[in-house]
């Protein structure tokens, strides 16, 4: 791709960016994280009405903070929850720098560090739910993978889990974007840390035509899975699931009131 084309494509996101926040007014909040020497963005959804009924950190594709991320975001916080939105492109470049990537004990730590930053602003509320979009969501079984964050996590929810994630970004792997291939950056596997997720309940929420994750590849997810989980398949016809939207919603509401029963047993 060359630099126009580049440039062209990075505008049409932050438009979109721009025209997902200026539809939920004064719900959203913009905030610096200072974390380890960096200061990452946040986007927080505050329900309007009501004590919140929990908190759902919902972390985008490597793309950023746009997107199914930002749909769902809108979609959760209407459904009264507070939604702490990380951007995922921001999060994994900033601490990528020639060899230097993040580890995934980091993310599990950072994940820990972002919910004590939560609850020192008042805005950690039980149940706490971990969850993503792609990238977003492999870093969301990590995460919850770590038996140290057990103690705050009630459930972790995926959405287009890949069987590997990369784990450091920069900008010359922006045309996995079109190419639709895994970059050629530092992985991890996804099936290499759902088992730990247990005891906390997980949902997986898959599309049957996914051009990323095949039927192979979301089905040996789900083999490797440990009780309390669920595996939920949409027939949605991409990755994104742009033509089942509704019914990802209503499987999602699902999958909270799912995770809410299973952690009052």
């Amino acid at each position: 791709m060359n630099r126009c084309a580049r440039v062209a494509a990075v505008t049409m996101l932050a438009l979109a960016t721009v025209a997902s926040v200026a539809r939920a007014g004064d719900l959203v909040e913009h905030a610096e994280w200072p974390q380890r020497g960096k200061t990452l963005s946040l986007t927080i959804y505050h329900p309007t009405a009501g004590t919140p009924k929990g908190t759902i950190f919902m972390a985008g594709g490597d793309v950023g903070w746009v997107g199914l991320a930002v749909t769902m975001a809108h979609h959760l916080v209407a459904e009264g929850y507070t939604v702490v939105g990380i951007n995922v492109r921001q999060y994994l470049s900033a601490y990528t720098s020639g060899a230097s990537h993040l580890a995934p004990a980091d993310i599990q730590r950072d994940y820990a560090d972002l919910a004590r930053y939560v609850r020192n602003r008042g805005l950690l509320i039980s149940p706490v739910i971990v969850s993503g979009v792609s990238e977003g969501a492999a870093l969301a079984v990590l995460a919850a993978a770590t038996p140290e964050n057990h103690s705050w996590i009630a459930g972790a929810i995926t959405m287009g889990l890949p069987a590997t994630a990369e784990i450091a970004w920069r900008w010359s792997d922006f045309t996995t974007w079109i190419t639709k291939k895994d970059a050629a950056e530092p992985s991890i596997r996804a099936r290499d840390y759902l088992a730990q997720v247990s005891p906390l309940p997980l949902v997986m929420i898959q599309s049957t035509r996914d051009e990323y994750v095949p039927r192979t590849d979301y089905r040996d997810l789900d083999s490797v899975a440990r009780s309390p989980h669920q595996q939920v398949l949409i027939d949605a016809s991409n990755h994104r699931f742009t033509d089942r939207i509704p019914e990802l919603q209503r499987s999602y509401n699902a999958a909270l009131g799912w995770i809410q029963a299973t952690a009052m047993r």
